[in-house]
């Protein structure tokens, strides 16, 4: 949780320094005992009889005190204690090489000495015995030890010693030679990298990461600072896109926590070269100044450093704020926001001094729209990722308007009518960038809207005032899945669910599931299959022997990772699909198909839920954590939902109260991923929380009967089959059911 404490506050240099929320209190302000004497400090709490370790805990204290601008009493702490550090010596020289711009005394051999998280490498590449730096002239490595030295040196002395190092520019020659040098030394570590266990994997891939930060800032302030566009391009195309290529061969074997992926880095670094250097595009790169630049690339090699020998950047906030949101559990109706916590405001404050009881942040559910320009039962809804538009899926068999497109911001109003599906449509799915929607109807044809296109007006939407004109448009292109190469003969496999790849490096491709054993991914770009999925395991001879299940639901993870079938035949797989080969720039339809013999599939997990399922889930992609990437919800007939983690194989949580027992009931997570809500066929929504499985609220959503409209008479029945929440909005969910209406909701807090 990112903490901010306020640096204006004494006259000391305060690293990572950041601002004190208002409900800490006046850090000049001073505490007087009540009493007036100090008799109560008789009843202190030993340390001895405490699970704390007091070394940590003087640490915490040095750190809180700089953070909080008291350097002077930081230091005097400091002293007290023995001289306790909260940067080891090898951590400050690298902040220390960072923060005064010399990067040609970094290397690989500096960051094999630092405490990471993860294991060092320094044995695996010196050897067990030696573990001497990489081979440096003598002139070099004495420049290079006296900086060293120098850095380790604190305050006014070290500013004195150093200040000839600091006005002079860094070596980025010498700096490039080095970052050469030690990508010779990684690459034949990578080549073997089948032949690491996890644990060496992970500090390899750590060790790539951070030389990637460091190359990434050396190229910025080329950039930004240096503004010397010929050098930047030569450092990008000799030494920094191999590193991201190093790091892109890794991430097939390990996942990152870096926000970034390879693909996106690189381009984002390409795209500098050509814009403006004063263009607000690259406010995200850039901060603006030198320093601040550099703070930041401190920050972010800092995660990587083991917490025992850097204290995290407002760790006791982060103590403090999750002592709080314990305090608060208690109450299982509480649902306070992540971001109250670090509210900078007087209103909004908290009792250190004692146990905090909940502020009974409780949430309630009221209906905000009802939408009835559906002809038939509501079988399908989804929000565009953008949260901008929601789709809706009807059985109706009569008209050609089966799916409508509602503009959330212009009050539900019908945005587009997509015509072209003679068959009911049981799925659609949104391209992340919210452009692009995927059909999928009861027969074996999937078809691609491109929303924006424009299209016939119709009729709709005379209700309203200020009125848009809806329009029916086209697909942009339709495909079947054929059993052969070829012209299709006979019937085609039916095409039942889809989900869009997430990535950069996947843009434009989906999956698409059929009960008939297969999925395929399709590529919008080149308008083809790439490559069936049965057709891959196949060829791998520890799956071939196993029938492809037949699939009714899938999702792939936010990352691109993993694929995750729901089958009929009562389990769940997971399959680990990193591996396939990326969209190349140009690529033309002819080169479009891809080799199944130049990528491996492989299974991750299969669990044997043992039921019928009718529903697959993942949490939301832009507020999920990186410990929520791997969970699942499914409904379970009869009356039942799952939470799984696919990755770990365990069921996390049950959930009860919906029925369900004949028809389909799907079912999502909502509010920051906090809540389960699912319909039911006794056409109620019912939500809980997530992590307790408590019901939250069960409201009565589609209970009542439709009349018959002048389309069809029809009657309607009573099932809630979809609820679906927005990814953009927490506050706003919709629901579906028999009765042909969409009811919007809205969330009630207090």
């Amino acid at each position: 949780m990112p903490v901010a404490f306020n640096a204006k506050i004494g006259s000391g240099d305060a690293p990572d320094a950041v601002s004190v929320p208002s409900f800490l209190g006046n850090p000049n302000s001073s505490y007087r005992s009540r009493t007036g004497n100090t008799a109560f400090m008789s009843n202190d709490v030993s340390m001895s009889r405490t699970p704390f370790n007091k070394l940590q805990l003087t640490k915490l204290l040095i750190n809180t005190l700089h953070e909080m601008g008291y350097s002077e009493s930081a230091v005097m702490l400091q002293r007290e204690s023995g001289g306790v550090e909260v940067k080891s010596s090898n951590v400050q020289r690298l902040f220390s090489a960072i923060s005064d711009g010399q990067f040609q005394h970094i290397d690989l051999n500096m960051l094999l000495g630092l405490p990471l998280k993860h294991s060092s490498l320094r044995s695996l590449i010196f050897g067990s015995e030696s573990g001497h730096p990489l081979s440096q002239d003598s002139s070099e490595n004495s420049e290079r030890t006296a900086f060293l030295e120098n850095s380790h040196v604190a305050g006014e002395d070290r500013a004195m010693k150093i200040d000839n190092l600091i006005v002079k520019r860094a070596d980025w020659r010498r700096f490039f030679d080095i970052m050469q040098k030690d990508l010779g030394v990684l690459e034949p570590l990578v080549q073997n990298m089948a032949d690491f266990d996890a644990n060496t994997l992970a500090s390899l891939l750590d060790t790539v990461e951070m030389l990637v930060l460091i190359n990434k800032q050396v190229f910025l302030e080329l950039m930004f600072d240096q503004q010397d566009s010929s050098l930047a391009v030569v450092f990008l195309r000799t030494v920094l896109r191999k590193y991201i290529q190093l790091w892109e061969s890794l991430l097939m074997y390990q996942e990152s926590s870096y926000a970034l992926t390879p693909d996106t880095l690189l381009k984002q670094m390409t795209s500098i070269l050509t814009c403006p250097l004063d263009s607000t595009e690259l406010s995200e790169v850039w901060p603006g100044s030198l320093e601040s630049s550099r703070q930041l690339l401190v920050r972010s090699l800092s995660n990587y450093i083991d917490p025992n020998d850097l204290v995290p950047r407002g760790r006791l906030l982060t103590l403090l704020s999750q002592a709080i949101k314990y305090q608060n559990s208690q109450d299982v109706l509480n649902f306070e926001d992540e971001d109250e916590y670090l509210v900078d405001d007087d209103s909004r404050q908290y009792n250190l001094l004692q146990d905090n009881s909940s502020s009974s942040q409780r949430i309630s559910f009221a209906p905000a729209k009802m939408l009835a320009q559906n002809a038939d039962e509501i079988w399908y809804l989804e929000f565009s990722p953008d949260g901008r538009y929601l789709a809706s899926a009807a059985a109706d068999s009569l008209t050609d308007r089966k799916v409508l497109i509602y503009d959330v911001e212009r009050d539900f109003q019908v945005y587009k009518v997509l015509g072209g599906n003679d068959q009911c449509v049981l799925y659609l799915s949104f391209s992340p960038d919210s452009r692009y929607l995927v059909s999928c109807p009861f027969n074996e044809e999937a078809k691609i809207y491109d929303i924006h296109k424009k299209g016939h007006p119709t009729d709709l939407n005379q209700e309203y005032e200020d009125a848009m004109v809806a329009e029916v448009i086209q697909p942009d292109d339709s495909f079947k899945i054929y059993e052969n190469e070829g012209t299709p003969n006979g019937s085609s496999p039916r095409i039942w669910c889809c989900s869009w790849f997430q990535t950069e490096r996947n843009k434009g491709r989906f999956a698409l599931g059929s009960p008939d054993r297969d999925v395929i991914i399709y590529d919008i770009g080149a308008k083809s299959i790439l490559f069936k999925l049965s057709q891959v395991l196949s060829l791998n001879a520890n799956l071939s022997q196993e029938q492809f299940p037949r699939v009714h639901d899938l999702k792939i993870t936010c990352n691109d990772k993993y694929l995750v079938l729901m089958a009929h035949e009562f389990y769940v797989d997971t399959y680990d699909i990193s591996q396939i080969p990326p969209v190349q720039s140009g690529e033309r339809v002819s080169d479009s198909n891809i080799d199944v013999m130049g990528f491996h599939v492989s299974k991750v997990s299969r669990l044997s839920v043992g039921k019928r399922m009718t529903c697959l889930a993942v949490p939301n992609v832009k507020n999920s954590t990186r410990n929520e990437n791997s969970l699942i919800l499914i409904n379970v007939q009869p009356h039942e939902l799952q939470l799984w983690d696919f990755k770990e194989q365990i069921l996390v949580q049950k959930f009860y109260g919906q029925r369900q027992l004949q028809f389909i009931i799907r079912s999502c997570f909502g509010y920051d991923n906090k809540l389960v809500a699912s319909g039911s066929e006794d056409g109620k929504i019912y939500i809980w929380d997530r992590f307790h499985g408590n019901i939250v609220s069960v409201i009565n959503g589609h209970e009542a009967e439709r009349a018959s409209t002048r389309i069809s008479n029809k009657t309607f029945g009573r099932n809630c089959n979809i609820v679906v929440w927005n990814p953009a909005n927490k506050n706003i969910f919709a629901s579906g059911g028999d009765d042909g209406l969409i009811k919007i909701w809205k969330v009630v807090r207090g």
